[in-house]
């Protein structure tokens, strides 16, 4: 059967392999994933780079599905694994920026998950992958995870910001050096606040900030950081000021998610 079909993409495990042949699937392309008993059964092979999961399509759907995929996969990826950790929740929230919204997404859920973390890291990495990086920067806390893995699979110095007495700035002892180009990790972002002073941070150190990373991106694309951006999921997620919102008006409860020094 495999000579009828042709490899799309590989994978690390078969939990991706499995979404993205359940996502091709439902939009009506035939899909076989090669090496799958393995994967199941001897998980310590699977992975590893003479034995990736590959996921085929039929070779006159290829070019197709490719197309279908190359926009939409990674999302469909991180949408359904933050679903299946509880990270997505619905309500009344107040978000760190100080306005209220009715989604509010606990990352926190998929951090503690080390595979799915792994998983996301490791794809939101692939998109920087040709980028002049010297250093990954995450904003502690949320982000030191996210950014220790993406340095990891770029093969990049890591470091994190923190705040101390309510402004942003490295602890001593990170090797910073004026010149050296820094991609900022983010986990989810609706202003882009913690973003916009960790690039300010890194011009004190007379660093460039030449992108950004993150796992969600409620603005919907509209934050200008001026440099490029990437998000595995990108919402249009709704939110007001604290004046304006429709929930309070309803007497909805207004819950503060998480911990944060902000």
């Amino acid at each position: 059967m495999s000579n009828n079909f042709k490899t799309l993409k590989s994978f690390p495990n078969l939990f991706e392999a499995e979404l993205v042949k359940e996502l091709l699937e439902e939009n009506d392309f035939t899909v076989n994933i090669l090496n799958e008993y393995t994967a199941s059964n001897l998980p310590g092979v699977a992975g590893n780079d003479f034995m990736m999961i590959e996921l085929q399509v039929l070779i006159e759907e290829f070019e197709g599905a490719q197309e279908f995929i190359d926009d939409i996969a990674d999302a469909y990826i991180a949408d359904r694994m933050l679903t299946e950790v509880g990270a997505k929740l619905d309500g009344h929230f107040l978000l760190t920026s100080g306005k209220h919204s009715d989604q509010y997404f606990e990352k926190i859920k998929i951090i503690q998950d080390p595979e799915k973390c792994s998983a996301i890291c490791k794809a939101l990495a692939e998109r920087f992958a040709d980028e002049d990086i010297d250093i990954v920067i995450g904003p502690a806390y949320g982000a030191i995870v996210l950014g220790f893995e993406v340095a990891k699979y770029l093969k990049k110095a890591f470091a994190f910001s923190q705040r101390n007495d309510g402004k942003m700035s490295f602890r001593s002892g990170f090797d910073l050096e004026p010149g050296m180009k820094a991609l900022i990790i983010e986990d989810v972002t609706t202003t882009g606040g913690s973003i916009f002073e960790v690039i300010e941070l890194l011009k004190e150190k007379q660093m460039h900030c030449v992108g950004v990373g993150l796992l969600v991106d409620r603005s919907n694309g509209t934050i200008d950081f001026g440099v490029p951006v990437e998000a595995m999921l990108t919402v249009d997620a709704k939110s007001w000021e604290a004046d304006e919102c429709p929930l309070c008006k309803q007497n909805i409860p207004l819950t503060k998610p998480g911990r944060s020094d902000k």
